[in-house]
């Protein structure tokens, strides 16, 4: 396969129009090592400087779904969206380097869509190439053949347990690794005959299986019969599940094995690609080290609600039906905890300069509110709003900005005089939402009576995914005053 050509920068990528129309039903999740003698990028190495280290040649992946769809590996690498096959198109979107890499594939009906990254999943040490494969309903038929053609290729030992499947009338051989890293939130767990030989049952499983879960074999363990399997799903409660010699897992299992593999593999991506849009200061590990020992206490107690906010966001899941039942919890994300919410580096590890004077402030009426839980509520209101607006009045908000009815009657009440609105941008950043580039394209900003400065949290808001990104907090120039 012949040199990578882009067919688009990275950040070309329409990320607006996949969410829009995209409706993945299944993922693959494929992981492989740099070679042995790689070197080993320091412990405070940058992204540049690992991706600059060109660790990984992302090319024999590539080739190996081209070999199995019939492509030309050639065309696919020439960045013309060419594969060799009428009606299938492949664009790749990336820089010189090649990763990160994303690809928009079209095979026919079906729509596709590739990711490549450095991923640090195992610690400090060379880093792994990560690549997801996320499917539509019509693309299933293709990741059953991907999930066999890229059976050989892991971070831990291939062919373990090995047997034959039955893809489109051909005979397959199939295997396991022995050992699945802690990836996905299904792990299934096979038993072969002491020769690692699968039975017909569950090599027959495995084309839906492999990569949308965590699968591995043991050849001739005690501590299940031989061809029986074990199913763990990790939902609201850990569930076990073992299946006898010749029981199959059921259909609807299979089914939700798939489903949860979408969302964790856009997670997984969305944490590794978005150190590539974070600034210097987020993105150093020594400052991260150094931050609870140099700070003070303001800081501490600012950074320590923003944790305990994103916390509330990203691992509190909303049980109720409606905008009416509000479920007590602490920071009252509701908004944020209803649709799906990505949060940036430079927003969950800003800079201890942002904290100056953002506390809780003594006014003659009492204490202020903090900053930060003024910005964040101003999101909260924000996305909101915009849930009710047309789709003209959120893309073209007045220059002055906005502020809600209920903004006002809740957020903006108190002592201090707290102010809030919300802006567009006139020059948008960028920052990774579900594993995709995203426009930053707003920004609440907050301010008290008596602060020299405001501070401003920029966000994206997606209606069509119903999807929010929270990309930075910084201090800002103080708008003109209400």
């Amino acid at each position: 396969m012949k040199p990578i050509t882009p067919s688009l920068p990275f950040l070309e990528f329409p990320t607006d129009e996949v969410l829009r129309t995209f409706r993945p039903v299944r993922a693959l999740l494929v992981e492989t090592q740099p070679p042995v003698d790689a070197p080993k990028p320091h412990f405070f190495a940058s992204p540049e400087t690992i991706v600059g280290m060109e660790l990984h040649d992302p090319r024999p992946l590539l080739e190996a779904i081209a070999i199995e769809l019939g492509y030309d590996p050639d065309k696919i690498a020439s960045g013309q969206g060419d594969t060799g096959v009428a009606g299938h198109t492949w664009v790749t979107y990336c820089s010189e380097h090649w990763l990160p890499m994303l690809v928009r594939w079209q095979a026919g009906q079906a729509q596709l869509l590739v990711t490549m990254v450095e991923s640090f999943e195992r610690g400090d040490g060379p880093s792994d190439l990560r690549m997801t494969i996320h499917g539509d309903a019509a693309a299933k038929p293709i990741l059953r053949r991907l999930a066999v053609a890229l059976a050989r290729f892991g971070v831990t030992r291939r062919d373990g347990c090995h047997g034959t499947t039955m893809l489109d009338g051909e005979v397959r051989p199939v295997g396991l690794p022995e050992i699945a890293f802690k990836r996905l939130d299904s792990t299934v767990i096979v038993n072969a005959d002491a020769q690692g030989q699968l039975d017909e049952t569950r090599a027959g499983e495995l084309p839906d299986l492999l990569h949308s879960c965590d699968a591995s074999g043991l050849p001739g363990a005690t501590q299940m019969p031989v061809g029986a399997a074990e199913l763990w799903l990790t939902h609201r409660y850990p569930l076990k599940m073992t299946f006898a010699r010749g029981r199959p897992i059921p259909p609807e299992l299979v089914e939700l094995i798939q489903k949860q593999s979408v969302q964790k593999a856009r997670d997984l991506t969305t944490r590794e690609l978005r150190r590539f849009f974070a600034s210097k200061e987020s993105r150093s590990k020594s400052s991260w080290l150094g931050q609870a020992r140099t700070e003070s206490s303001e800081a501490q107690q600012q950074r320590a609600y923003l944790a305990g906010t994103l916390l509330e966001i990203e691992r509190a899941s909303p049980t109720e039906t409606s905008l009416l039942c509000r479920p007590g919890l602490p920071f009252d994300t509701y908004a944020l905890r209803a649709g799906v919410t990505s949060v940036g580096d430079d927003l969950r590890w800003p800079a201890a300069e942002v904290f100056a004077g953002a506390g809780p402030q003594p006014t003659p009426k009492g204490m202020s509110r903090g900053l930060i839980e003024l910005a964040l509520g101003a999101v909260e209101h924000g996305v909101t709003m915009m849930w009710r607006m047309k789709e003209k009045e959120w893309l073209k908000p007045p220059r002055e900005g906005w502020v809600s009815r209920d903004m006002k009657e809740t957020l903006l009440k108190g002592p201090g005089s707290p102010r809030a609105k919300i802006f567009r941008a006139e020059k948008p950043s960028f920052g990774i939402h579900q594993g995709l580039p995203i426009a930053v394209n707003y920004s609440a900003v907050v301010w008290r009576k008596y602060d020299v400065q405001a501070l401003a949290i920029d966000f994206a808001y997606h209606r069509a995914s119903d999807g929010v990104h929270l990309a930075r907090v910084r201090r800002c120039a103080m708008p003109g005053r209400d």
